[in-house]
């Protein structure tokens, strides 16, 4: 039934019955917001997610979801503030460090990228998608070697990772290109 409506009547409905029952409805909430990042619809996520801010302004997948869906609308500045503050409640959160990494990244301030990756790693070196953005990011400055070591230590960690060779392999062809 709700599938069926338009987004922002969707959350509406969403919103008169989440105010009869706060505590199981969190999740669906938060599971409504990433459906509509999912949908890139960063609009109607940014709504959902500013709505349930109001609610539990510490709960990390809400600051999650406002500042990617801020950073997708081109609000760059407010979602890095949003991840910062993600990360002074959560400082040791890989998660929370990485989103700040992007954030600083889409502003153009790519060593304070850099540490936070760094730092979302030294904490969980299991996510992938950090290794890869820090490949991706070394890759856009143009340092074609920490982006091609950075790879190496990827594949080290997960030999098979199809990306991560694509990845490398494209490395060292531009790494030949530019000899």
């Amino acid at each position: 039934m709700i599938e069926n409506m338009m987004p922002i009547d969707k959350l509406k409905k969403f919103i008169s019955e989440f105010e009869f029952n706060e505590n199981d409805d969190i999740e669906n909430l938060i599971d409504l917001g990433f459906e509509y990042i999912e949908q890139n619809d960063f609009l109607n996520a940014f709504k959902v997610f500013k709505f349930g801010i109001k609610i539990d302004e510490t709960n990390p997948d809400m600051l999650y979801g406002l500042g990617m869906s801020l950073c997708e609308l081109g609000r760059y500045k407010a979602s890095r503030i949003v991840f910062e503050k993600s990360v002074e409640i959560y400082p040791e959160d890989a998660i929370a460090l990485a989103n700040l990494a992007g954030a600083y990244w889409e502003e153009g301030e790519y060593n304070k990228a850099i540490h936070f990756y760094y730092r979302s790693l030294e904490i969980d070196s299991n996510i992938i998608e950090t290794h890869l953005n820090l490949i991706n990011l070394y890759y856009e400055k143009d340092d074609l070697y920490m982006a091609y070591i950075t790879s190496l230590n990827l594949l080290e960690l997960f030999p098979t990772n199809k990306q991560a060779k694509e990845l490398r392999d494209d490395i060292i062809m531009s790494m030949a290109i530019s000899i």
